[in-house]
């Protein structure tokens, strides 16, 4: 008796229910691979085209959480300056153009935008009493401002400075004892106040590719899981020629 070929015993209605259920199997092995490569890379950092200033309006809003990237974007806008609400960060690093850092303080003040809370960081120094110093000479002034949209830090306890951290939810509380319209960001000023600091400099990171390789590699286990599932009803189907090889006392199929 002729042994039957692999594809006579595929082509069986059992047999072919069951390749319709190893490919909805490997589909939804399919679809978890897909979503796993959308978080496998991500684009960081500022492109070139977002690197131009924009309106601070376009970028965030007061009483309004981020939900889209602007951090380290450049902002344009009018300010004016809330001397009575300054301060003095410490722990503050300085980048340098070679790469390396140095440590000091920052000064920042509160300011109104419309009638919002907008916190700038005005200028770094090396030196306290320096750095105390041009926060006495800061005026009740209107400015037209440039700087870089900064996400609010964690609370530090402070050591010699004000405050140890820009944490916008402590910082907010010390400027008004009533709930005021406040940013969800700071600024970092680059231009709009002049003082005897240096301007602040920090690391803008330009626009690239960010591969988590922990949601790759689950990617890659997801794309075996629905090879599998292919290779699991293959070998039932030889399975079961050779079964019917056995009963018929034919050689067993390779």
């Amino acid at each position: 008796m002729r042994q039957p070929s692999f594809w006579e015993v595929a082509r069986r209605p059992k047999w072919i229910a069951g390749l319709l259920i190893a490919m909805l199997t490997a589909a939804a092995f399919a679809f978890a691979m897909q979503w796993q490569l959308s978080r496998t890379f991500n684009t960081v950092g500022v492109s070139v085209e977002e690197a131009a200033a924009r309106p601070l309006a376009d970028l965030i809003a007061p009483n309004t959480p981020i939900d889209k990237p602007v951090y380290d974007r450049l902002a344009t806008f009018t300010a004016t300056i809330d001397p009575q609400n300054s301060h003095i960060i410490g722990g503050r690093l300085q980048l340098e153009p070679d790469g390396s850092t140095r440590d000091g303080y920052w000064l920042i003040t509160n300011s109104l935008v419309d009638d919002a809370s907008l916190t700038l960081a005005v200028g770094f120094s090396e030196d306290l009493a320096a750095a105390q110093a041009a926060q006495q000479k800061l005026e009740s002034i209107e400015i037209s401002a440039v700087g870089y949209i900064e996400p609010s830090e964690p609370v530090k306890r402070s050591s010699d400075a004000d405050f140890d951290s820009v944490a916008l939810g402590q910082l907010i509380n010390v400027y008004s004892q009533t709930p005021i319209a406040s940013y969800p960001a700071y600024v970092i000023l680059q231009s709009g106040i002049e003082s005897d600091l240096e301007p602040i400099t920090i690391g803008i990171r330009q626009q690239e590719i960010e591969i988590n390789w922990l949601t790759a590699f689950y990617a890659v286990e997801w794309a075996f899981f629905a090879l599998a599932a292919f290779y699991l009803w293959w070998r039932l189907v030889m399975d079961q020629r050779a079964r019917e090889a056995n009963d018929q006392g034919l050689q067993a199929p390779n």
